[in-house]
């Protein structure tokens, strides 16, 4: 399928609503993992678009493209495209502060993305949707744990936590990354048995690579070697040094909104 969406796009061209078929035509790409055929499509219907086109079209074209060039690791193209977007209200402002913490987030400016992500978890409290605030609290806490500030970590994810098992319920993958994400916290902050009830929820979700590693690390903690033993054969990894517990977690990418 690996053109299934610029055929559906090239299909879509000339219909009225061509820019709803673009929607779907790079969510079709980006569900498949196809970064640069999504891109693809998002830069044609940009410029399709033109100047006098919908604010926000232009707006979601440039963000789709933004978090296209996150997945592709190309950081300076994101932010390039970042810089082009003009939110229009308090939603779109917003998501366009989460996306610059992120981006900051996973290039150690952790000074600039704390200031970004705690202004959207602020704005996002009162003029939000508890999706934009749980993002926003989610990526907010994974900057309080790079800077040892665990107790407001915990307190921020346990909040996107909440939001999320309220929106979403309790099985999404948002819901599981902040099972991991409170583990961590909790593991940094010497309450093992916390880490292990966390993780325990997580992997009744999904046994993930980073839930495993995780547990596995928490197991170990607990003196519990034999169990940790067969936690990591699933997933063949070595063994963890207790320390890398928020390295674990680092593998597990920042929440991303449109």
């Amino acid at each position: 399928m690996r053109t299934a969406c610029l055929l559906l796009l090239a299909l879509s061209l000339g219909a009225a609503d061509w820019f709803e078929d673009a929607r779907k035509a790079g969510a079709v790409c980006e569900s498949e993992n196809r970064w640069a055929d999504a891109a693809t499509v998002y830069e044609g219907a940009l410029r399709r678009l033109g100047s006098g086109a919908p604010a926000h079209e232009r707006f979601w074209l440039l963000t789709s493209l933004a978090e296209v060039s996150f997945e592709r690791q190309d950081y300076p193209a994101a932010r390039g495209w970042l810089r082009q977007a003009i939110p229009q209200d308090d939603a779109e402002r917003i998501r366009l502060l989460n996306a610059q913490g992120t981006l900051e987030l996973v290039e150690g400016n952790l000074t600039a993305a704390e200031r970004n992500l705690k202004r959207a978890a602020d704005l996002s409290a009162s003029a939000g949707n508890p999706l934009d605030a749980a993002a926003a609290l989610h990526n907010l806490a994974a900057v309080e744990m790079h800077t040892g500030r665990l107790r407001d970590a915990e307190s921020h994810e346990r909040q996107a936590l909440n939001l999320w098992r309220r929106e979403l319920g309790d099985r999404h993958h948002y819901v599981l990354k902040a099972w991991i994400s409170l583990s961590s916290v909790q593991g940094l902050s010497g309450d093992w048995h916390a880490a292990e009830a966390s993780l325990q929820e997580a992997l009744t979700i999904a046994p993930t690579p980073e839930a495993l590693a995780n547990y596995a690390v928490v197991l170990d903690k607990l003196h519990r070697t034999k169990e940790a033993g067969k936690v990591r054969s699933q997933i063949s990894l070595p063994a963890i040094p207790l320390q890398s517990l928020i390295d674990v977690h680092s593998t597990n990418p920042p929440i991303r909104t449109r």
